[in-house]
């Protein structure tokens, strides 16, 4: 897989390290996943100081996570080897640092943010692009960043709509087709309306343990975020307990707007799965009025999971309890 000319510069490379890194392999059971197992035994081959162990993070592609921020989901061969080593070194290292325009606005970011690169193995520009990119993960936890071969996951390109490489994508949103610079990025990011950052951002935030931040946010710009109403409705429940505890704070801060959650959980009731369903009614306990009440009392009456209706009773009577 690795050529003559790839082992060349992977032996120049290993010449100048001085300490073992780790390079953690994502299980998947993707196609794919064989041919990343063989790159990282012929890597850590050639370069002793690169150790390649499983990880244990759940990702639907497989690769490499550089860093806990960091997912590689491409082979570094040909022109995107050198930036990937390049980025090695620096994580190693934490060296060369940012320039100061660029330490600046790294310094700026408040909110998590999540950044999907894609590349192909054959662009010009790709290896640029990602020189540019990698460094500023590196340096900012506040930034996610995955890091996908889109000629080796078409099916992953063609979800995100992705038409040619590079391709940055900021939130699922905002976008960067070709060169781009750091300070243009980062300028980006900074600038964020809050109110339309992604389910990912927002799920990133609740990882991270920031929770009463959305809800401080919600309550700042009297808005329920969009992105929001999809962690309620998400299939992990580690994910809904962190938005519970959103809901739980917009329901003692501001009842008001925790109401307007109540609409939109009604709606997705019937459509969610019974263990959503559970947490729906809590949170439509913790939100609701006598109104929800009436619907909750309506619905029980055909409800047949014994853990669905101890939750629609527990619901109807936190609303009773404060009417």
């Amino acid at each position: 897989m690795i050529d003559i000319t790839a082992r060349q510069t992977i032996l120049a490379w290993e010449q100048k390290q001085t300490e073992k890194q780790t390079l953690r392999l994502i299980l998947t059971d993707h196609g794919e996943q064989k041919t990343f197992e063989s790159f990282g035994h012929e890597l850590s081959g050639l370069a002793p100081s690169i150790r390649v162990k499983p990880s244990d993070r759940e990702e639907s592609l497989p690769g490499f996570l550089l860093r806990e921020n960091i997912t590689y989901s491409a082979l570094a061969l040909d022109k995107e080897l050198p930036p990937f080593l390049k980025g090695l070194s620096y994580i190693q290292t934490r060296a060369p640092k940012p320039s100061e325009p660029v330490q600046a606005l790294l310094e700026q970011i408040s909110i998590p943010c999540n950044l999907t690169l894609y590349i192909a193995m054959q662009c010009p520009h790709c290896p640029g692009v990602v020189n540019t990119i990698l460094p500023l993960a590196i340096f900012s936890d506040k930034i996610k960043l995955r890091i996908i071969d889109g000629t080796l996951f078409p099916e992953e390109a063609q979800k995100d709509k992705v038409m040619s490489a590079p391709c940055l994508i900021l939130d699922n949103g905002f976008r960067w087709t070709g060169a781009v610079t750091a300070e243009e990025v980062l300028s980006m990011i900074t600038r964020r309306d809050v109110s339309l950052l992604s389910s990912q951002t927002l799920k990133t935030i609740l990882e991270q343990g920031d929770a009463p931040w959305i809800s401080r946010e919600m309550i700042r710009t009297g808005t329920i975020f969009k992105g929001f109403i999809k962690l309620l409705l998400h299939e992990s429940w580690s994910v809904r307990l962190g938005a519970m505890v959103v809901v739980e704070n917009l329901g003692e801060e501001c009842p008001d707007l925790a109401l307007k959650l109540c609409p939109i959980l009604i709606r997705a009731f019937d459509h969610s799965a019974v263990p959503v369903q559970g947490d729906l009614l809590y949170a439509l306990g913790e939100t609701g009025n006598l109104e929800t009440k009436t619907w909750m009392e309506e619905v029980f009456k055909d409800l047949e999971n014994e853990e669905v209706k101890e939750a629609a009773k527990d619901a109807i009577e936190a609303i009773e309890s404060r009417y």
